[in-house]
């Protein structure tokens, strides 16, 4: 009977873990480093704040896990959308929307607010108090996005969806920079209306002028 006693305390104390570091995620991106306290987590769940030292010590730990499996959760749904080898460059903007759309209706579910919800955009603005495991999370974030975007733009010019003279730094500097700043701008907007109509202009703007139409039936003589 101890095996299964064992496992059930195992299960428990997981199952506890991810409460405190889901709480403790909400908190950081609502009201930011200072405001997230271990009173404040304890009081959200019930339990005592020793409960939160047994299981992450202390704070900048904790905030350390959080930050860490966030942006690693953000990288890994920006990276599915950026090596998508089936959609053009316009339709992955249009994913990124959709895909940040979900993340600001989840704190502002009235569709006008400006509550923060990006948990990266939060952050960033308090990096002066976190450590520095937390900060080269963060950090990691832009170098991915960086990344993948590049591949991205690259793989479009090789299959002749770009013009040949495409400036492919520029686009991926401009594509980087806007990803990376959308809670902020949305934040900033009021809205994420205004956020979408910036994406949508950049794909009409800049994003159009080097974008090739795909060849249609008839234009090889076929």
């Amino acid at each position: 009977m101890s095996k299964p006693e064992y496992n059930q305390g195992l299960t428990t104390s997981s199952s506890m873990q991810e409460k405190i570091k889901e709480v403790t995620r909400n908190l950081l991106i609502a009201h930011g480093y200072h405001k997230t306290t271990f009173g404040v987590i304890a009081k959200a769940l019930q339990i005592t704040t020793t409960n939160i030292h047994y299981h992450f010590g202390n704070k900048n730990h904790l905030v350390e896990i959080v930050v860490r499996e966030y942006v690693a959760e953000a990288k890994k749904n920006h990276s599915i959308i950026w090596l998508d080898t089936t959609t053009t460059l316009e339709q992955k903007v249009a994913q990124v929307v959709a895909y940040n759309y979900r993340l600001y209706r989840k704190y502002n579910p009235d569709d006008k607010g400006r509550h923060p919800w990006s948990l990266i955009g939060r952050l960033r603005l308090e990096s002066d108090v976190l450590s520095e495991a937390a900060c080269r999370s963060l950090a990691s974030f832009t170098q991915t996005m960086q990344d993948v975007i590049s591949q991205a733009v690259e793989y479009a010019w090789q299959q002749g969806q770009l013009k040949a003279d495409t400036p492919r730094q520029d686009l991926v500097f401009l594509l980087t920079n806007l990803v990376d700043s959308s809670s902020v701008f949305a934040q900033d907007a009021g809205s994420f209306a205004r956020l979408e109509q910036f994406f949508t202009a950049f794909s009409r703007v800049v994003l159009s002028v080097y974008t090739l139409e795909p060849p249609t039936r008839g234009d090889n003589g076929t």
